[in-house]
């Protein structure tokens, strides 16, 4: 049976922000997943991510990180070619890493408190699109409480600063995964070399793959939408978190 979950308000440095809770049934020994939002924000799509998450014995919590911004969902592109407006494009360029770090160790803090039924301390990041490089800030700035993580046919991995998400990898004490789509625009090929290589080169497990679907996957009204991919996704995220009980 699905778990409904619902919308709960945490406090940060930055105000109050939105985050859909949904909770597992053994209440106190598993870790909590923690879902990374794409550019269009919260909505039912990743809601039903998360409460995929619950039905396999997991809690799982996705932040609202445009709660600075007084608009913070936007509709999805969802035809082929479509592209996101300039509004939603604007919110994904001024959430900056350091921000969802900030909301991420606000958000864990009031988990760690509150009687949310998961292992306190025990967490993993999943980002998907926009997410995946916030998650993966989150796993380089938290390792004592982020055990591991995993980026979504991510976009803007690599930049050509010297803050370029990828150079997160050669700090990572916690194992992390990156799973990329092919032909991706957000994400190409010598973009997918860049995290093999800096991959190769951390003092920890991470690994780097291309799956055979286009990016956006995840998203069930999505032109891209692939129920294999999602399927592959979950049950890889599903082996991180239980290494983390474990």
């Amino acid at each position: 049976m699905s778990k409904a979950g619902s919308i709960v308000s945490v406090p940060t440095e930055d105000g109050p922000m939105d985050v859909f809770f949904v909770g597992a049934d053994d209440n106190g020994s598993a870790p909590c997943a923690l879902l990374y939002m794409d550019l269009f924000g919260l909505r039912e799509e990743i809601f039903d991510l998360a409460r995929a998450f619950a039905n396999d014995g997991f809690s799982a919590a996705v932040p609202d990180l445009f709660h600075r911004l007084a608009v913070s969902r936007f509709p999805p592109a969802n035809g082929r070619g479509e592209k996101p407006s300039e509004a939603a494009l604007d919110a994904n360029a001024a959430t900056s890493l350091e921000m969802s770090t900030s909301d991420t160790k606000a958000l864990v803090t009031w988990l760690d408190s509150s009687s949310a039924g998961h292992r306190p301390g025990s967490y993993f990041a999943i980002g998907y699109c926009m997410g995946g490089r916030h998650a993966l800030a989150a796993a380089a700035a938290m390792p004592d409480r982020i055990r591991s993580g995993m980026s979504v046919h991510g976009g803007r991995l690599v930049t050509h600063g010297d803050d370029s998400p990828h150079t997160l990898i050669a700090g990572l004490k916690v194992p992390f995964g990156f799973v990329c789509a092919r032909d991706d625009p957000a994400c190409p090929a010598d973009h997918c070399e860049v995290l093999k290589k800096a991959a190769q080169d951390a003092t920890v497990n991470v690994t780097v793959e291309v799956l055979d679907a286009h990016h956006g996957w995840s998203f069930a009204e999505r032109w891209a939408h692939d129920p294999k991919a999602v399927d592959y996704v979950h049950d890889l995220a599903c082996d991180f978190m239980e290494g983390v009980a474990n």
